[in-house]
């Protein structure tokens, strides 16, 4: 039984990377195909990119300034942890010290001010009468680089994996952070944002990023926003195809101003994936107060 149980996971594997291979080769030359013509010659300088070094997420040169081997690691109580923008920011420490350097450059890389995923603009950032509140925070990197920046921070995160984590990087921030290891809702396991009598009349930045569930977030959210004063939101994008349209004009129709952050992710990993392919990473909305 071992042994045929054995030969039916090679072969479901076989089968896999078979139509993963199929899969990629299409959307290449789908991609290819499309930003050649008028229709996606918007998008000449991302789908040039693909064709000479293969499906990215990010379709820029600056990914490839980021090398794994470079990432210097440090521990604490068995923590990995590494510097991102000057302060240590810890991982789980269930993560070798290969993944986690993979790990450490990826977030690097992602949150690099050329990237199509930052949460901030100059035109759009933080300030000291801001509470952040850091939906689906994981690592919690971008409260990291802000912490200083505002008046305190909410971190939502349901993964237990990163408890300890994110209480080690914060450790020298304890007045400032409150850490909820519960997803953001209305049940009993979660956390409804309305009860939070504390955010009442205050000025809040919400970053979102939740893979995929950012349309529940915002039916849960939205009815805090006349409890508050001024709104800003930064929303990712780029998980499926109408996330950016269907965003923009649910926070239009709420009294928002909206821009999106320059350049374009491609979102490979979503089998749905279909024209334009190249998705913007972040939406920016935000309301004055009143």
């Amino acid at each position: 039984m071992p042994k045929k149980n054995s030969i039916l996971h090679s072969l479901r594997l076989w089968l896999y990377v078979k139509r993963l291979n199929y899969f990629q080769k299409k959307l290449k030359n789908d991609i290819q195909k499309f930003t050649s013509s008028q229709e996606g010659g918007k998008y000449k300088q991302e789908g040039n990119f693909i064709s000479q070094n293969g499906l990215k997420i990010f379709p820029y040169p600056f990914q490839f300034q980021y090398i794994k081997d470079a990432i210097e690691l440090g521990y604490e109580e068995g923590y990995p942890f590494f510097n991102y923008k000057g302060s240590n920011l810890y991982l789980p420490n269930s993560m070798s010290a290969e993944k986690a350097k993979g790990y450490a450059n990826e977030v690097l890389m992602e949150q690099d001010e050329r990237s199509p995923h930052v949460y901030q603009t100059p035109l759009f950032s933080l300030d000291q009468e801001d509470i952040l509140l850091d939906i689906g925070c994981g690592d919690a990197n971008f409260s990291l680089e802000s912490i200083e920046k505002v008046k305190k921070v909410f971190l939502f995160e349901a993964d237990p994996k990163w408890v300890v984590p994110i209480q080690k990087t914060f450790k020298n921030w304890k007045e400032k952070v409150l850490f909820f290891n519960k997803r953001v809702g209305v049940d009993a396991d979660s956390i409804d944002l309305v009860t939070l009598e504390e955010l009442e009349s205050q000025n809040l930045f919400f970053k979102i990023d939740v893979d995929g569930a950012e349309r529940e977030v915002l039916k849960l959210i939205d009815p805090l926003f006349p409890k508050l004063g001024s709104i800003k939101v930064a929303i990712c994008t780029y998980h499926q195809n109408a996330d950016a349209d269907e965003f923009e004009a649910w926070f239009k129709s709420r009294g928002f101003e909206t821009s999106f952050g320059k350049g374009y992710m491609l979102f490979h990993p979503d089998r749905k994936i279909k024209k334009p392919f190249f998705r913007p990473g972040v939406l920016f909305a935000y309301r004055n107060a009143g």
